[in-house]
């Protein structure tokens, strides 16, 4: 497959064997074009200094009510909710709510009608997800009897029970009559606000397992099925859901679904809402673009949502078609901080929309759920990698698209958070029921990095084909995937075996910590540089230490002479000849953010050619602190200086840009709070300092992570 970015991008060739047994000995690839692609293609405009970070935007990093110990399953619970084995004995294929809902109230009250097809045993009880504190006033059998049925509550389950069993293979069809007032829990469930502009406003997230709290459901992304959705709201208000509008009279907006999708992906959004229509014809079908937007936002609206067919015809040609067919794209503006993927109709928050184009990659970011999510869905929250990590390696995408090679680099720096992931594995750990560990930095940023990363190993070609074959994957569309179900297309399509690279990126806490020495060797005229590669990475939590395999870029600089060589690490020390006409005074490591890594200590040489480290930081005084710390570093030359600080879920709570300062010791005193002095609990809070500047002529971007405890 032809790499769609456009001939801004530059292909990575995929080494043959011959090149890997040679990477295995001493490799030394010479890749001109690595040292070019630094630099903005002539005809791209300079990319942003900071970008958009989705994973902090879309509320997925946020809990509602309380975990004492997040990340870890509390007592009396079973970790990430899993499917009763009485659930196994039913297919749901199609849901219809028939939903009254009043903005200006919190209640609801309607119909939920399940139909689903038995399997292998007769069903004697039909067993559904629903909040205890939602209430139930019916439940009937239409078919394949008529009957009124018995129900029991508890633990959050509706148990129905059938006084006439329905047959292995027969389909059977539920009503069932609710009303109550939904609680907002996990990252949004069910919500009632006001906008700004005085809208009031129903919106719904139901990601990971909140679905279960407004309706009753099958409430497992495994059991996806078509959905109908009618809303009944007051005079003056739109209602909007999944798929096509079908009806609408009365007060009464009628949605379908034809496609099946999971419970987490149903939704609504009812408020005060003027639309913006247009239609788009190109390479990801014929689409009618369907916004609603609050009245106060709608110019700021049809600017920012104005880029739309551009990033419909990129997706069209890197993705295929779009899945939806015959089926609108749109946001429905709410009224919070977020952005969910819910299928053809984003719920997006009214913060996103400024009229400047400030958040086109979260746009990006939803409208490639629609591929990686919507139509492919994790097949549990462990691998939800497959939704995010693709989904911001799509920004990144986009962002080598509008502002070239450049563009590339420059947002695979911003995502490379190093230790603020934390200890913990790409895969995620089904032990915990706290639903915002699902969704953590590292699910978003690493899992970018990772495909960043296989794209470099596999070359554009195979990479892009690899997408290809995992998104028209019959077995998967509209179904559900893993990470083996990708590790397979990627095999199939490169015809290598990938277990080593899945193994280290997916399943192991660490990732590489680079230590870099080299040395001039001058004689003849010729100089022979040896360069000394180190892995000094923490031991895994079983206590082994084993090397990553990774291509490591080294840019080598000196009078004249300005190369990058690709060298294969493979084991935890390993040196390394580099052939040249003279001598080197400097070594760039990965100078084009291909790789998750970090540096233990710059470059050191022997012969006194020392790249220097142009920042270090020190200790944070004191730690733990209460109730101010002080960050401290040092900069051997003119910097300007950008500080974060980030709560354990990876939530920016303070950020302040502190100008550019000359060398020397650098301070911040953090008093525990934001910007507006809110004070923040006790707890873990991990900070960073971007420090830019030039050195020896050149531009260099650092960023110093550190970690603080706050005890009040």
């Amino acid at each position: 497959m032809t790499n769609p970015i456009a001939s801004r991008t530059r292909s990575v060739a995929r080494p043959t064997l011959g090149v890997l047994l040679l990477l295995l000995s001493v490799l030394i690839l010479p890749v001109s074009s690595l040292a070019q692609s630094s630099e903005t293609s002539g005809d791209s405009p300079a990319p942003p200094s900071q970008w958009p970070q989705v994973v902090l935007l879309e509320s997925k990093s946020e809990a509602l009510g309380n975990s004492e110990n997040p990340g870890t399953p509390r007592a009396g619970t079973s970790g990430m909710p899993v499917l009763d084995t009485r659930q196994l004995e039913y297919d749901v294929l199609h849901y219809a709510l028939n939903l009254q809902v009043d903005p200006s109230f919190g209640w609801l009250a309607g119909t939920c009608t399940v139909i689903f097809l038995v399997q292998d045993e007769p069903l004697e009880e039909l067993v559904l997800d629903f909040r205890d504190n939602m209430n139930i006033s019916h439940v009937n059998v239409v078919y394949p009897y008529r009957d009124n049925l018995s129900y029991n509550r508890g633990k959050d389950q509706l148990v129905i029970e059938f006084p006439k069993a329905i047959a292995s293979g027969d389909l059977g069809y539920v009503e069932i009559q609710f009303w109550g007032q939904p609680e907002p829990e996990g990252l949004f469930g069910y919500r009632v606000d006001v906008s700004d502009g005085g809208h009031p406003i129903v919106a719904t997230v139901s990601e990971p397992w909140s679905a279960r709290s407004w309706w009753p459901c099958k409430d497992d992304p495994t059991d996806k099925a078509t959905v109908n959705v009618n809303l009944k709201v007051p005079t003056g208000f739109t209602g909007v859901s999944n798929g096509n509008l079908v009806a609408q009279a009365n007060n009464n907006w009628t949605w379908s679904e034809p496609l099946p999708i999971p419970t987490y992906l149903v939704s609504i959004a009812v408020s005060q809402y003027v639309e913006i229509e247009s239609h788009y014809e190109g390479p990801a079908g014929s689409i009618d673009l369907k916004h609603h937007v609050f009245a106060e936002d709608e110019e700021k609206a049809r600017e920012d949502l104005s880029i739309l067919p551009e990033m419909l015809d990129f997706c069209g040609e890197l993705f295929g078609p779009y899945p939806f067919v015959g089926q609108p794209f749109g946001v429905a503006e709410c009224a919070w901080d977020e952005a969910m993927e819910h299928p053809t109709a984003v719920t997006y928050g009214d913060v996103l929309i400024t009229g400047t184009h400030q958040f086109d990659t979260v746009l990006m970011h939803e409208l490639a759920h629609m591929w990686f999510g919507d139509m492919i869905s994790p097949e549990d929250w462990t691998q939800i990698w497959l939704n995010e990590g693709f989904a911001t390696y799509a920004e990144a995408l986009w962002a080598e698209h509008v502002y070239g090679p450049a563009g590339l680099k420059s947002f695979m720096a911003s995502h490379n958070w190093g230790h603020g992931y934390g200890i913990d594995t790409l895969v995620r750990n089904p032990d915990s029921d706290y639903a915002p560990y699902y969704f953590r930095t590292i699910a978003y940023h690493k899992g970018s990095y990772v495909l960043h990363m296989l794209r470099r190993w596999l070359g554009d070609e195979d990479f892009f084909a690899a997408l290809s074959t995992y998104l028209n994957n019959p077995k998967l569309r509209f179904n559900t995937a893993n990470s083996m179900d990708f590790q397979k297309a990627c095999e199939e399509v490169s015809g290598q075996s990938l277990d080593w690279f899945f193994d280290q990126w997916l399943y192991r806490t660490t990732y590489p910590v680079l230590r870099l020495d080299w040395q001039n060797d001058l004689s003849d005229g010729a100089n022979k540089v040896r360069v000394t590669l180190s892995q000094e990475q923490d031991p895994e939590p079983d206590g082994s230490r084993r090397p990553y395999i990774v291509p490591v870029d080294l840019r080598l600089v000196g009078a004249g002479i300005d190369t990058t060589v690709t060298v294969l690490s493979d084991r935890l020390v390993q040196d390394f000849i580099v052939p040249l006409s003279g001598a080197i005074n400097r070594v760039i490591v990965d100078p084009d953010r291909w790789l998750l890594h970090d540096m233990v200590a710059d470059t050191a040489a022997k012969n006194n050619n020392v790249a220097k480290a142009p920042v270090t930081l020190l200790p944070a005084y004191p730690n733990p602190f209460n109730p101010r710390t002080m960050f401290n570093w040092k900069a051997e030359t003119t910097t300007r200086d950008l500080v974060e600080v980030f709560d354990i879920q990876g939530r920016r709570v303070l950020q302040e840009d502190l100008g550019e300062q000359e060398a020397g010791p650098r301070q911040y005193l953090w008093l525990g709070a934001d910007e507006s002095g809110r004070q923040f609990p006790s707890g873990t809070y991990l900070y960073r300092i971007t420090c830019r500047g030039r050195i020896d002529g050149q531009e260099f971007s650092r960023q110093l992570n550190g970690k603080v405890v706050l005890a009040r």
